[in-house]
């Protein structure tokens, strides 16, 4: 192949487009004065660059604990009192906990690789115990779960059970806390303490069909008791959350027999002895045909009353059919009469009169490996197999009504997956088999099924509907029919449309996908209050109460009127609450889209009206709560500014920041972000964020990579640490003196190139009216679907001096027949209503099919393209990489193809996701830097040569 020059001459087709766009706005951000003298980070300096993780607050909110991770996988864990400036720093420190009355943490004490490593196999982790008055720490070896009862008193501490043999449990010990007392039990194969009190339920398994149980350590009283014993297996121990009621599951079969069968143990009230109950398949209500199993865990209801089970057919036994047939043959026949042989008397089996000799046993054919694929499939074949590799596990949902010892069957279908409703008097079923061709093609609708838990009488409640969500009560259902949210009370069904007759448009008009029914705002309503007084709906900006009768609804937020948009948010707590306490006051999360703005607001007792309490140009999120005190922690970043954690009160007055990762970032150079209006060619407002290089020189055009997908303008704020296994790592690129541009692409039905093209193009020649970016030296680069744009706009527009395409779709043909390996699906599931948005299949308009197609028209295509795939990619087929370089090749086009073997659609390991890095850095340096070109990219790379050139980039070499 004949070299290219380092650079490619102006293009007067961008300086054109650069006079015909708006103007910017103003950056958000100042430029660093004394930036310039700063010194780069380069990728020795990669791997002290930290990253923060989850936090872990006291029940008191008095302590915080995270852990820090660093690029170099150096990884440590922080604990700081809130009150005290000093942090303490435990090297590969993980999983912090705090006890519930807040005066111990605990935390697993891990080994650095390099120890690992020299420990080989007896390498173990450690669990540590601080007493955080004292500062005195306990050491606890042997350790693979651990947990402190709900006092804060006690910690059972299990060990690893023994490869052999199977089934046998552990060693546990049991420490007061107060004393350092400890009680070890053996053969321990689950504990649960008790929600309420000190109790530690076990299931005891000794790896045998002897001495397997269930037993009760009062911890308080020192006493052990047995609650059941027997040679089965013992599994799903659980407890009623509130309660000292207690469930266990035990196998019909002995423990070694790996039987399905299952009988399901409850005692209500272990604490006051409370006699035990058994579910087995002689209680009233379980067919003869089905059996409780142990693939699903029992659950309990919240009064206590009820238990859910699974079931499933019963399992005949292996040759239990071929046994009955032998024990049936010769039924009623008599044997030969005494003194006669067998055979006399028989009628002669031919002339000879010898008798006829029994027939052969038939002998099981070959079978071929042949796979049945037919066009009325709903699911691929491959995805069929999946299906019924999941299929075993299935079940049907049942309840035992415990003081009735019945069981009532709610399932109907293996199928079909079934949902119990708030206080289990009813349940909901859905099913998708009316509607074939919608679940194939990506316009699934459903039926929906009420079933009365108690008589199993099933009735259809809605028909072919695609958005559908429950109340908190279980009394009312809502829809969405693409314009209008309507409700349904499933005890009188009654219907009520609830905001056609509201001011408001809660249609989600933004969005920019092909579909027959538009979604709603968030794809959901906001929440359900309290006894189903009523349901939260957003619309663009606001959030709306509604009456779920229809009466009306009001406006609670002023979003319209500021380009705010508020939201609910809710934290895990939240999810066992039937519903939103209006006589709360929630917090909502804040964004402007125009001016990516972020931060939080509260309600106001009535909720009538918002208080904002922080909103800043950064990104804010991640708001908790202190289990026992109005002690809030939220975490703020932006591009320029690692994140970090605030501490406030409810209010969010007066934050202060308790955790500091990347102290060094004002020692080093660093870009900054801007966010610029500009206008597509097709006339719509758009947005990109603008990422401007280290040490950049005001006024001065720098080289630009392009970095496309969808809506990036919130991604403006985001903090990533540069890093080599991170390949498309825009801080690293702004380190090499490159500008990094992020448009929003809006997508038109039929035209996802062409609208890519249009935004793209636009935002790349305001970028260039800005002064920011050469137009001599504008990279593009994008990853699967941005990908694909990566490969298709250099077949239409010379803008580009060179392109990188990640894993891209190629053939808008060819593709569109495609299948994800991954999970067996085929590309048409939504070709037309995803993210492809054709609308339409090729043969009603193949036009613009071709149109958007890569392939089509790679014989204009004069930009240097670098192309990467996973040889095992189950998402993009690996044949639309070497498609598009066999057709390129043809064309005498200039690319080159990095085939990474045993890589998915995303590269995994690290060696593969350096050298990544490295050659588009190295396609870039040459192709917009004008550096010098390796011979992988002029010339490509004899087979015989390969290693050396691995190794080449693997260290670092020029």
């Amino acid at each position: 192949m004949t070299p290219l020059p380092p650079s490619r001459p102006l293009r007067g087709p961008l300086l054109a487009l650069a006079a015909a766009t708006a103007l910017a706005l103003p950056a958000l951000l100042p430029s660093p004065a004394s930036a310039q003298d700063r010194p780069l980070v380069t990728p020795d300096d990669y791997g002290r660059w930290e990253s923060l993780g989850f936090p872990t607050l006291s029940p008191e909110g008095t302590w915080l604990a995270y852990t820090v991770s660093r690029v170099d996988e150096k990884s440590e864990l922080r604990l700081r009192k809130l009150d005290e400036d000093s942090t303490r720093v435990i090297p590969w420190g993980s999983s912090p906990r705090f006890s519930p009355d807040g005066h111990r943490f605990m935390w697993t004490a891990g080994m650095s690789p390099e120890e690992r490593e020299r420990a080989g196999e007896s390498a173990r982790s450690k669990t540590m115990l601080m007493d955080l008055a004292s500062g005195e720490t306990q050491e606890f070896e042997g350790v693979s779960s651990a947990s402190f009862d709900r006092s804060g008193r006690f910690l059972a501490l299990r060990g690893s059970p023994p490869g052999e043999p199977r089934g046998k449990g552990a060693d546990l010990r049991l420490v007061t806390l107060a004393d350092g007392a400890m009680t070890t039990f053996g053969n321990v194969s689950t504990m649960v303490w008790s929600p309420v009190r000190p109790l530690l339920a076990m299931v005891i398994g000794t790896g045998s069909d002897l001495g397997n149980g269930v037993q009760i350590f009062d911890a308080e009283a020192g006493t052990l008791r047995s609650a059941d014993a027997s040679g089965s297996n013992y599994q799903s121990l659980r407890w009623r959350d509130d309660s000292t009621d207690l469930l266990v599951m035990r196998s019909r079969e002995a423990a070694s027999a790996d039987g399905t069968a299952y009988d399901v143990l409850v005692w209500r009230g272990v604490e006051g002895g409370g006699a035990m109950m058994v579910l087995d398949g002689d209680v009233a209500g379980i067919p003869d045909t089905l059996e409780v199993v142990g693939n699903r865990s029992p659950g309990w209801s919240d009064d206590g009353a009820m238990i859910t089970v699974g079931l499933r057919p019963v399992e005949e036994e292996e040759g239990e059919e071929d046994e009955g047939e032998e024990a049936g043959e010769g039924e009623g026949e008599e044997g030969p009469e005494e003194g006669e042989e067998e055979g006399e008397g028989e009628e002669e089996g031919n002339e000879e009169g010898e008798a006829e000799a029994p027939e052969a046993a038939e002998e099981e054919p070959d079978l071929p490996g042949v796979q049945i694929w037919h066009t009325k499939d709903v699911d691929l074949f491959p995805a069929g197999q999946n299906a019924a590799r999941f299929g075993a596990n299935r079940t049907l949902l049942a309840i035992w009504r415990l003081d009735e010892d019945r069981v009532s069957v709610v399932g109907s279908d293996l199928e079909t997956t079934s949902r119990l409703l708030y206080g289990w008097q009813t349940a909901l079923e859905e099913t998708d088999e009316p509607y074939p061709w919608g679940a194939m093609f990506g316009r699934p609708y459903r039926d929906v099924w009420a079933v009365d838990t108690d008589s199993g009488e099933r009735r259809r409640i809605l028909t072919r509907v695609r958005h559908v969500w429950p109340g908190a009560g279980g009394q009312w259902m809502l829809r969405w029919d693409g314009s209008a949210y309507h409700s349904l009370n499933l005890r009188t069904g009654e219907e009520h449309d609830l905001t056609s007759a509201l001011d408001a448009d809660f249609s989600n008009t933004d969005y920019d996908t092909p579909t027959d029914l538009t979604p709603p705002r968030s794809f959901a309503p906001g929440g359900w209050l309290e006894d189903e007084a009523g349901v939260l709906l957003y619309d663009k900006h606001d959030i709306w109460r509604v009456a779920l009768d229809g009466s009306g609804g009001e406006r609670l937020t002023r979003g319209a009127e500021t380009g705010i948009t508020y939201r609910i948010t809710r934290d895990d707590d939240d999810d066992d609450e039937p519903g939103i306490d209006p006589d709360a006051r929630p917090y909502l999360s804040l964004y402007n889209e125009k001016t990516e703005e972020r931060g939080y607001a509260r309600f106001a007792r009535g909720w009538g009206s918002a208080e904002t309490l922080i909103l800043e140009h950064a990104s804010v999120g991640g708001l908790v709560r202190a289990d026992s005190a109005d002690v809030m922690l939220y975490r703020v970043s932006a591009f320029d500014d690692p994140p970090d954690y605030f501490l406030a009160g409810p209010d969010l007055a007066d934050p202060v920041q308790v955790t500091e990762i990347n102290p060094f970032i004002s020692e080093v150079a660093w870009g900054r972000a801007e966010l610029v209006d500009f206008v597509s060619e097709s006339g719509r407002d758009l947005q990109f964020v603008l990422l401007y290089p280290a040490n950049h020189q005001p006024g001065q055009p720098v080289p630009t990579i392009v970095y496309t997908y969808e809506i990036l303008s919130p991604q403006m704020h985001s903090f990533r640490v540069p890093s080599e296994r991170d390949y498309y790592n825009y801080t690293a690129w702004t380190q090499h003196g490159y500008a990094v541009l992020l448009p929003d692409i809006v997508y038109t039905a039929r035209e996802p190139g062409v609208s890519a093209l249009q935004s793209v193009r636009a935002a790349v020649a305001k970028a260039v009216e800005m002064g920011v970016t050469d137009p001599d030296a504008v990279g593009l680069i994008g990853h699967s679907w941005g990908g694909y744009q990566a490969t298709y706009l250099p077949t239409r527009t010379d803008i580009f001096a060179a392109s990188v395409a990640g894993a891209p779709l190629t053939d808008f043909v060819s593709f569109m027949g495609q299948i994800h390996w991954s999970g067996g699906v085929a590309e048409l599931s939504h070709w037309e209503t995803g993210q492809a948005r054709m609308e339409v299949p090729f043969w009603e308009d193949p036009e613009a099919h071709r149109r958007n197609s890569p392939i089509h028209e790679v014989h204009n295509m004069e930009t240097p393209l670098l192309m990467a795939f996973g040889d095992d990619d189950g998402v993009v087929d690996f044949d639309q990489g070497t498609e598009f370089y066999n057709f390129a090749r043809r064309a005498g086009k200039q690319m080159v193809l990095l085939v990474y073997e045993g890589e998915g659609h995303g590269f995994g390991q690290e060696a593969n996701q350096k050298d990544y890095t490295r050659r588009i850095l190295e396609w870039f340096g040459h192709y917009l830097k004008g550096e010098p070109a390796p011979s992988w990219i002029t010339d490509g790379v004899p087979v015989a040569d390969l290693e050396e050139e691995k190794k080449r980039v693997a260290t670092g070499k020029r």
